[in-house]
């Protein structure tokens, strides 16, 4: 099997690269592209028999997987399926002029045809979305920019469905933002994004720094380019895009009109009376504005580019403000070395998969999802049969640690960061609670390995002293930060199509979490210092995780879909604590959860649970969601053993005769509205609720 493409990796940097003659292809490049058919693969090692016990669908699993581990010791995936991160990559490389690479334009033009919806001709916000304004725009945008026609038969369907539905000037704002700087719409159509906010002292509750990272790094930017009016040339091809989507002549249009128009197929979250009433203001504002201060603003707010550039290695915190970032380096440096630091980290981003190239939603989930193999691995009892591999991934776990806290925290609004671990990569090294606990929970578990190297204790009670800092006054944890702003700022969410963004809250995923990777620190380290402030932070972790419980028994999830996911970290939380298993909480828990199996044994979760904070039943049984309620189930040792079994042979029906499991419907999600893939998951779950089966109930050697 041969590939012009191949992935390669160094220290959790996951780049595709093109080769002009094609190479033999590693069992990695196979797994990540669908060079063979799914479940025909055969690494060596495996078979294709189909197991017949739970203890054969294990060992297949695990020999698969650890089969298509990368060699830097992490597992690759895809962590696609937001459509409007690309468009955003694609117009700062035709403003900047920067070329992306030709075979690299074909994968994104093959990426964005083979994701147009087949029956109107739009893309939506994600790849399972309805198509809208937003996600139909930018993409017909962007294969207009890569030189795709106007008459090309995919163009016109989308501009047909874009047209028949009030064009562009109903895009919500980010895609106003993109679409002003590329020139093709008018700044004026903005509501203000004033750069001015950030000379605001952080004792003002609106200060940005008091946001959610992800929220202040990208208007951070994105203030930056609206002061300064960032707009590429006017292009013939600009000028055809002009004609091509909107419903009136451009010159005609009343641009300050459009500053509220969203169309009804995108919006998600209105403005508020109070965010109405302050942009009315700052539009006056924006006509008498003073230039000195303005001018102050933007020093100000580049400095803070510069920093979160620098303190990333130009990777930055997510694919919205790295391109954005770019644009700013570009308007105030041209193409300067710092510029060229940003197009090389624009591989970091794009993935390539069977259906093309995408766009990342970060730059990889890399520790992520190698920390949940390691447990899903070790739980599985025969993890002293894979030794290279898992010495591989203590390894990655070892280098992805964050060895330091950022410089200048206090001015830069960053957090503690020493022993924390992130969500991809050390370069990136934005430290998270949650993947900071998983990240402790694996480092400890791999002790129990005799031919393990392991992390030091002391190291992870470096990451043990970051949880304890990003405990919230409610008990909880959120994801990067403190909540440090109230929960009115919210009013001022501008962005239409995303809810909570303003400020980070606590999740029951971070907190079960942390509370988690503590009570199994105390069972290593029972002696630590700081181990009545464990003891005390877990108990108050338990009563947030019981205070927002829904009355049905589950937990809503922020970060997967949906109620499933939110109910076994909940559970496995609650568990982890000592919280009896006689406990409300738990029994109502797994109540929930048995009640929602379905006819053929599995559980399965529509992404629309997400959006409507009520549970919905997908078309079909997932393997993921079963995953993860047979794990809640087990670990409450729910007394129904006929409702695990047959999830358990749902999972072995569904298993690939090579070990490997299908790829199913899209099975994350960040603030609701928008679903993001987690490719790996479908290889982790399913083997880690075979293995706790089989340790449970047949207590059976493999």
């Amino acid at each position: 099997m041969t590939t012009n493409w191949s992935l390669k990796v160094d220290r959790g940097r996951q780049t595709w690269e093109h080769s002009q003659e094609k190479k033999e292809a590693t069992d990695v490049d196979i797994h990540l592209l669908r060079l063979k058919e799914p479940g025909t693969h055969c690494p060596e090692g495996c078979d294709l028999n189909r197991a017949k016990t739970p203890q054969q669908a294990i060992k297949k699993a695990f020999q698969y997987f650890s089969k298509v581990q990368t060699e830097d010791g992490h597992w690759a995936g895809d962590y696609g399926g937001p459509m409007f991160l690309l468009p955003g990559l694609v117009i700062t490389c035709y403003v900047t002029g920067y070329q992306l690479p030709e075979p690299t334009q074909r994968e994104i033009i093959r990426y964005l045809f083979n994701r147009q919806n087949p029956v109107d001709g739009g893309w939506g916000l994600h790849i399972e979305a309805h198509s809208d304004i937003f996600g139909t725009t930018l993409q017909y945008v962007s294969l207009r920019l890569l030189g795709v026609p106007a008459d090309h038969p995919s163009a016109v369907k989308a501009r047909t469905f874009l047209l028949q539905n009030g064009g562009a000037t109903g895009i919500p704002s980010w895609g106003k933002f993109w679409l002003a700087t590329l020139n093709a719409y008018d700044w004026n159509g903005l509501n203000p994004i004033p750069i001015e906010f950030w000379l605001l002292p952080y004792n003002l509750p609106i200060a940005p720094g008091r946001w959610w990272c992800h929220c202040r790094m990208v208007y951070l930017p994105m203030s930056y380019i609206y002061a300064k009016k960032t707009t590429g040339p006017l292009t013939d091809l600009v000028k055809d895009l002009r004609r091509e989507i909107y419903c009136q002549e451009y010159e005609k249009i009343n641009w300050s009109e459009q500053r509220n128009n969203i169309s009804k197929l995108d919006m998600y979250y209105e403005h508020t009376s109070l965010l109405n009433v302050i942009n009315g203001s700052l539009n006056v504002y924006e006509k008498v504005h003073s230039k000195w201060l303005r001018d102050k603003a933007i020093d100000y707010t580049f400095d803070h580019i510069r920093y979160e550039d620098e303190q990333t290695k130009y990777i930055d915190i997510g694919p919205v403000n790295k391109t954005i970032n770019m644009l700013c380096v570009w308007d105030r440096e041209g193409k300067s070395p710092a510029f060229y630091k940003h197009a090389d980290r624009l591989k970091d981003y794009l993935w390539l998969s069977f259906d093309g190239m995408k766009m990342q939603g970060y730059n990889g989930s890399q520790l992520w999802d190698t920390a949940f193999t390691i447990q899903a691995f070790m739980e599985s009892g025969i993890a002293n049969q894979f030794q290279d591999c898992m010495k591989l991934a203590n390894h990655y776990l070892d280098i992805t640690q964050v060895p330091e806290d950022a410089r200048d925290m206090k001015h830069y609004h960053r957090h503690y960061s020493k022993g924390a671990w992130p969500f991809s990569t050390v370069d990136h090294g934005w430290p998270i609670s949650d993947c900071t606990a998983e990240g402790i929970k694996s480092a400890l578990a791999l002790r129990s390995l005799s031919f393990i190297d392991p992390i030091s204790l002391d190291r992870i009670a470096d990451g043990i002293n970051v949880l304890l800092t990003l405990q919230n006054g409610d008990g909880g944890w959120a994801s990067y930060e403190n909540t440090r702003g109230p929960r009115w700022l919210e009013k001022f969410n501008p962005s239409e199509v995303f809810q909570n963004i303003m400020i980070d809250y606590s999740y029951v995923e971070c907190s079960a979490a942390c509370i988690q990777a503590m009570c199994s620190f105390r069972k290593h380290a029972p002696n630590h210092p700081r181990i009545k402030e464990i003891n005390r932070s877990i108990a108050r972790g338990v009563k947030f995780i019981k205070s927002i419980q829904r009355q049905d028994g589950s937990w809503l999830g922020s970060w997967g879909i949906c109620f499933t996911y939110g109910t076994w970290f909940g559970v496995e939380g609650l568990v982890a604590s000592g919280e009896p298993l006689t406990s409300p909480s738990i029994v109502k828990a797994c109540k929930f959860l048995a009640s929602k199996q379905r006819a053929d044994g599995g559980w399965g979760e529509s992404f629309k649970s997400n959006v409507t904070k009520e549970y919905v039943q997908h078309e079909t049984s997932q393997v993921v969601n079963t995953g993860w309620a047979l794990l809640s189930l087990m670990s409450a040792k729910y007394p129904d053993r006929e409702c695990i079994e047959r999830g358990i042979k749902f999972l072995m029906q569904r298993q690939y005769p090579n070990g490997d499991f299908p790829q199913e419907s899209i099975i994350g999600v960040f603030n609701f509205n928008c679903m993001i893939s987690y490719s790996n998951y479908k290889n982790i779950f399913p083997l880690w609720a075979l293995s706790r089966y089989n340790q449970l109930y047949l207590k059976s050697k493999i």
